[in-house]
């Protein structure tokens, strides 16, 4: 199982350069395909490219469906993307320490999104006749939360808009990667702090 295991993940890593030269490619020539003057080469390449592509993601599908629910590929795999090492007990309190110092900066960081995913603030211009002591510019703050990506607010005439908080929005894509590195980067550093410490 293990040998199993090792084989899928190092299949993704390194079947990912592939699946971006097929991605780039398709990008570029959308129809390379079906071009008559492609030489056989190139329409074999082609070939072997989409189907690694199609296999690549059903493996990664499956691995992140069996990542998810078996607790031992769960072990094996964060283990290894997390670098965690514990031969010892001095390592699983550096593990220890590392895993509390990651946890409580990724806490931090997700209130920091969820406050900020929740929160609009909007600038825009209103009629001569509506102006407030000659101020024709008003803000408006907005604060909600909903199941869905977008909640509720007034609406206001787009072409009236100045700034709109929701334009610099992250996406929720960019926010887990964020989210992701964020947590790496505070346990592995927390972890090679530590073991400094104890060579000094």
């Amino acid at each position: 199982m293990n040998k199993v295991i090792r084989f899928i993940q190092n299949y993704l890593i390194l079947g990912l350069p592939f699946v971006v030269v097929c991605m780039v490619w398709e990008t570029i020539y959308p129809e390379i395909e079906f071009v008559e003057s492609s030489s056989m080469f190139t329409k074999f390449l082609w070939e072997t490219l989409a189907c690694n592509l199609m296999l690549w993601f059903i493996v990664l599908i499956l691995f992140l469906f069996s990542l998810v629910v078996l607790p031992s590929i769960r072990e094996k795999t964060l283990r290894r993307l997390a670098n965690l090492k514990e031969r010892d007990e001095r390592e699983q309190y550096i593990t220890g320490k590392a895993s509390r110092a990651a946890y409580i900066a990724t806490l931090s960081l997700m209130l920091f999104f969820l406050f900020f995913s929740m929160f609009t603030l909007n600038i825009y211009s209103v009629p001569k006749e509506q102006a407030i002591a000659g101020h024709r510019h008003r803000a408006t703050i907005n604060f909600g939360f909903s199941l869905h990506n977008n909640f509720a607010i007034k609406k206001i005439p787009e072409e009236k808009i100045l700034f709109d908080s929701k334009d610099i929005s992250l996406s929720n894509p960019a926010m887990i990667l964020i989210l992701l590195s964020w947590q790496l980067l505070v346990f592995n550093f927390t972890a090679r702090k530590e073991q400094y410490k104890d060579i000094d």
